[in-house]
């Protein structure tokens, strides 16, 4: 009877043990099953969160990409001569002569304070309807007034970044901001030769002042052979219209353009006149770095003093400051 006893306590304390590991063991899987799913459910927030964080740089890097495609391509040539003529206005508005430089200075150094009727920005510039003062090199229509190298009034050098018309004497000192020379010559013979010439092709090509011959320039000592620095620009012809020319309005849309367009050269000749035609340039230095279209609206005269073309610029557009719109600055220089 007492092993009985003894036997039935035994079983029971063996049956307890077993329970008791059995229980501790279910207690550890279901501690170890909660902990995966814990772990699980952090992995996949933190999955979550990297592809938010991703997504979120993608669209910032999308937004940046977005502001610079729309940025406006820039009209030098009007925004240049609606400076000219607010500065005359100014000199003509000014009592004191001596003031009226005081205020240009001002404001060419950047000290002065803006006038309230004064533009405040490229679109108001562009539209702006005041009448002024007329600047012979360039027109109402927001076009300059290019001439071959014998014209006795318009320059034949004109810088493309700020739609700048200059003659021997404005280029005097700053050689480097030409990009391209227009000439008209009948020295080749049957028909006159137009030609668009870079800077750099003018100075080292040994046949370039051919280029030149006319009522002007009748021998090698062209002024760009003694130039110390000139522009290694390019040019070509593109198969735009004008009514595409005017069609472009952003830097995406130009840069298309220039870069799709095929032959680029050192010059650009024609024994015929290249009115309605519109070229590329491109100007990429160290120092400097241009792309624009020019479309010849007209062509006036032949080869003699009288020759001249009318031309519309587009620009890159420079944004510096992030803002989505095209910087005035580089192009008042």
């Amino acid at each position: 009877m007492k092993m009985t006893k003894f036997k039935f306590i035994f079983i029971t304390c063996i049956l307890l043990i077993l329970d008791g590991s059995i229980t501790a063991q279910e207690n550890t899987s279901n501690k170890s099953s909660k902990m995966t799913k814990k772990t699980e459910q952090l992995n996949t927030k933190t999955s979550e969160l990297n592809n938010q964080t991703q997504q979120s740089a993608e669209n910032i890097k999308s937004a940046a990409k977005n502001i610079k495609s729309i940025i406006s391509v820039f009209e030098p040539i009007l925004s240049l001569k609606l400076k000219k003529m607010i500065t005359a206005e100014r000199q003509e508005n000014t009592s004191n002569p001596q003031d009226a430089i005081a205020e240009q200075t001002q404001q060419e150094s950047g000290t002065a304070t803006p006038a309230a009727t004064e533009p405040q920005s490229d679109e108001v510039e562009v539209q702006g309807s005041v009448t002024y003062s007329e600047d012979p090199l360039y027109n109402e229509d927001g076009s300059a007034n290019l001439g071959n190298q014998n014209h006795q009034e318009y320059g034949c050098y004109i810088d493309i970044m700020t739609g700048t018309v200059m003659d021997d004497v404005d280029v005097a000192g700053q050689t480097g901001r030409v990009d391209l020379i227009f000439t008209a010559t009948d020295y080749y013979g049957s028909a006159p030769m137009y030609a668009f010439l870079t800077p750099a092709y003018v100075k080292n090509d040994i046949f370039s002042n051919y280029y030149f011959r006319g009522p002007v320039y009748k021998d090698a000592n062209i002024p760009a052979r003694q130039w110390d620095e000139v522009n290694e620009s390019e040019i070509a012809l593109t198969k735009l219209t004008a009514i595409q020319f005017d069609k472009i309005k952003n830097n995406d849309q130009l840069l298309a353009v220039v870069k799709n367009t095929p032959g680029f050269k050192d010059k650009f000749e024609s024994r015929t006149k290249i009115e309605g035609k519109v070229f590329a340039i491109k100007t990429e230095m160290g120092n400097r770095t241009t792309y624009g279209l020019m479309h010849v609206v007209n062509h006036y005269g032949t080869t003699g003093k009288n020759g001249y073309l009318k031309i519309k610029l587009k620009v890159t557009g420079i944004d510096t400051n992030g803002d989505g719109l095209p910087d005035i600055q580089p192009y008042l220089k």
